[in-house]
This record gives structure tokens, C-alpha cells and sequence, in this order.
């Protein structure tokens, strides 16, 4: 079998053995301070989803065809928003292959 080039080798994947240690002293504060502003985004996000409903609903029945578009781009991407916010523990995790919170 012929000699594989380095370009060949890195193609094929290559694991230099370094795995994450989650042991480190500050590693609990990090956590702690990622869920707080976790949990802070996310209740912002509903308020945020709550003034888009009203705005919208405004826009609906006042006749606002500008505010009622506006309202529904608010609730649209703050859905969006809560989503990925929601969900990126899972994402990150799915991606790594390194489970966060096992």
C-alpha cells in the first residue's frame, strides 16, 4: 500500500489525544454565569414575544397594516431567538460530541 501524504492523513481525520477536562476550579462560576444570562435572555425573550403579540394584535384591529407587519416580525424572530437560545446547550453539545450537561 503506498505511503499516505500529510494531506492524505489530516483527510482522514486526526485525533492529536487532547479530550476537555471540565475539572477546573472556575469551571463551576462559568456555568453559573452562562445559565444566569441563559435564563435572563430567555425571560426577555418573553416579554419580547409578549409586546410583538400585543403590536400585532393592535396592527389587526386598528387597521394598521404597518404595525400589524412590525408585530409579526417581532413575534416571528423572537421565537426564532428563543429557540436557538434555548436550544444551544443541546447544539453545542451535538456538535462537539462533548456533553455539557451529562
Amino acid at each position: 500500500m503506498p505511503e499516505l501524504t500529510n494531506m492524505a492523513v489530516l483527510a482522514q481525520g486526526y485525533d492529536p489525544g487532547i479530550i476537555p477536562n471540565f475539572n477546573a476550579p472556575w469551571m463551576p462560576s462559568l456555568q453559573n454565569v452562562g445559565g444566569m444570562v441563559m435564563a435572563t435572555a430567555i425571560v426577555v425573550l418573553g416579554v419580547v414575544l409578549i409586546l410583538g403579540a400585543v403590536l400585532w394584535a393592535a396592527g389587526k384591529f386598528g387597521a394598521g397594516s404597518n404595525t400589524q407587519g412590525a408585530g409579526l416580525k417581532v413575534v416571528m424572530y423572537g421565537t426564532l431567538a428563543a429557540v436557538v437560545i434555548g436550544s444551544a446547550g443541546g447544539i453545542i453539545s451535538w456538535a462537539t460530541g462533548v456533553p455539557l450537561f451529562a
